[in-house]
């Protein structure tokens, strides 16, 4: 690490006020600090992070220098040694011109194995997560879960002792046997009962044969008789702030419990949504098609892909699937965040193999009917690649994933992207045979936004790289697209020439431009952002976290926490 990158650092540092998410400052003039080790596994755990050590935060970030910086050094990587699992941090000593400071790079520990913690303390004890400039100790439920990443618990494949097969569909688990046997051979001369057995719906007990916690959330006549909140909550609010009631002093326009089990969970959710939702036409392609405002395979695709890989150990059992309703978009939340390898970067796009925390009811589902000639789980791994790709072909706006270890949140905004507008631009292209992947492409660029491979599959729901290279290459072909950067540093921007006839460009672009010009790499509130770039909170809110969709803008610190910052994405963290 050069001296230059080091003081550039500080100053930034130094205009914030204090360290932060990403940055550790001490001054360590005694030693190595105390509670090191807290910051070390706040980082491994998190997306890594910087330590500087020689440096007086209390006195405007000067430099005050180490003592004995090789002792310091030595000090640091032993106790990156003592953790576990074991780091391996990138540590230089940088000369600032006679001080000498500690520059030490943490990386981030895979989510598999993970919580990183001091060896001799137990996790519970010594698991740290980061919170804007601080860390904060992992409650006993997180830990619970980084550590089911690493061993799987199958709390789904659990017996339900108190139950009975008297507690199972009679008529739910005839289709379902029917259909097993159709599918899979193996399965042709086995007996009902064997087939319950051997997909684990049923398990032997030595009271006879019981029902597992998958058989009944699949075929229950009521699974909430043993399990009250294994269930879902509808609630539509009158106004984008949960908080602020609607023109008649209204809180809620509906507030449900949806109970049964999951075929009739997502059935009877979906009704709901539709009677608070509006018919309008949606643009697909360049051709209208009336459509309600959430397309229903978006909405049926997220309600059981947080059922099926929601968290179901004893600990999550009182948390329902909850969803909710705003004018501006739909929220669904559900207890339990990613399960094994796989990160919100590579979501839906098939770049890690897909896992799932709940692999027996995942199973089951596959072969459980949910509407006539259609299961439940009918493209197993490839649900959020489909909700991309659903929303990028009726126009709509990507959706945000939000995962803070005990929860995890799908927010699907409800916003056209190929409005009437936005097509009588396109109409000014060379957009013949264009896919919708394609236009969404051209929509979200025309409006400022800058595309790489991976954001441009995130949009879109193409999952394969390669396809989305050549659908890129032919929009720069087409003169549409301008290329910056080569191979993994690819870009792809809005070509100047491609439409001599484009008018004004829409709203969404200006606030792009105002809040990336507030942007910078050392973070900063959303309320300070608002401020800079003359807009409401609101619009501020939609448009940081259109850029963060598309990878120019970052959050610092845990989703909806009120000391949560932002800051300029950092363009190494982008493939091409």
């Amino acid at each position: 690490m050069d001296r230059e990158t080091v003081a550039r650092t500080i100053g930034d540092l130094a205009r914030l006020g204090n360290d932060n998410y990403r940055f550790e400052i001490k001054k360590a003039r005694g030693g190595m600090p105390q509670s090191l080790h807290e910051t070390i596994s706040a980082f491994a755990n998190g997306e890594g992070g910087t330590v500087l050590l020689g440096v007086d935060e209390k006195a405007a970030f000067a430099v005050s220098g180490l003592a004995d910086p090789r002792s310091i050094s030595d000090s640091f990587v032993t106790l990156c040694r003592s953790m576990d699992p074991v780091v391996a941090p990138l540590v230089d000593i940088v000369d600032m011109g006679g001080p000498k400071v500690l520059y030490a790079y943490v990386p981030p520990i895979p989510r598999d194995r993970r919580p990183c913690h001091l060896a001799r303390l137990a996790p519970w004890d010594a698991s740290f997560v980061r919170m804007s400039d601080g860390d904060r100790k992992l409650s006993a439920y997180e830990v619970q879960l980084l550590l089911e990443n690493r061993a799987p618990a199958r709390h789904d494949a659990s017996v339900v002792p108190e139950a009975t097969q008297d507690d199972l569909d009679s008529q739910r688990l005839r289709a379902f046997v029917a259909r097993v046997r159709e599918q899979r051979s193996v399965f042709e001369t086995r007996s009902d009962a064997e087939v319950l057995r051997l997909l684990n719906v049923l398990r032997e007990t030595d009271d006879g044969p019981r029902p597992t916690l998958a058989g009944l959330l699949a075929f229950g006549i009521y699974p909430q008789q043993y399990f009250p909140q294994l269930n879902a909550t509808v609630v539509v609010f009158p106004t984008p702030d949960p908080a602020r009631p609607g023109p008649r002093g209204e809180r809620f326009l509906d507030n449900r419990s949806v109970d049964g089990p999951i075929p009739v969970i997502v059935r009877d959710v979906i009704g709901i949504l539709k009677r608070h939702m509006k018919r309008r036409g949606i643009i697909t392609g360049l051709f209208r098609v009336d459509e309600w405002e959430y397309p229903e395979e978006v909405l049926r695709e997220t309600l059981v892909n947080s059922l099926v890989h929601r968290d179901y150990s004893p600990s999550a059992q009182g948390a329902q699937i909850q969803v909710e309703l705003y004018p501006d978009r739909l929220q669904i939340r559900n207890p339990g965040g990613l399960f094994g390898p796989v990160g919100l970067r590579e979501l839906g796009l098939g770049t890690v193999p897909p896992s799932s925390r709940n692999s027996v009811l995942l199973k089951i589902l596959e072969d459980t009917p949910l509407d006539p000639g259609r299961t439940v789980c009918e493209n197993r791994g490839t649900g959020i690649a489909r909700v991309r790709a659903a929303l990028a072909e009726a126009g709509m706006e990507p959706p945000v994933f939000e995962d803070d270890i005990a929860t995890f949140t799908v927010t699907i905004p409800n916003h056209a992207l190929l409005d009437e507008d936005t097509r009588d631009w396109l109409s000014t292209l060379n957009i013949a045979g264009l896919t919708g992947a394609q236009l969404t492409a051209l929509a979200l660029t025309r409006r400022g936004e800058t595309l790489t491979n991976v954001s441009y599959r995130g949009a879109t729901g193409v999952a394969d790289s390669r396809t989305a290279t050549t659908q890129l290459k032919e929009l720069r072909a087409r003169g549409l697209l301008v290329r910056e950067g080569d191979r993994g540093s690819a870009t792809y921007r809005l070509s100047p020439h491609a439409g001599r006839a484009t008018k004004q460009l829409d709203r969404g672009r200006t606030q792009n431009d105002l809040v990336l010009a507030v942007l910078t790499r050392t973070p900063v509130s959303r309320a300070e952002i608002a401020r800079q770039a003359g807009l409401t909170d609101e619009q501020a809110r939609q448009t940081l976290a259109r850029l963060r969709r598309i990878g120019q803008a970052e959050l610092v610190g845990a989703p909806r926490s009120r000391n949560a910052l932002w800051r300029l994405a950092d363009p190494s963290h982008h493939g091409g």
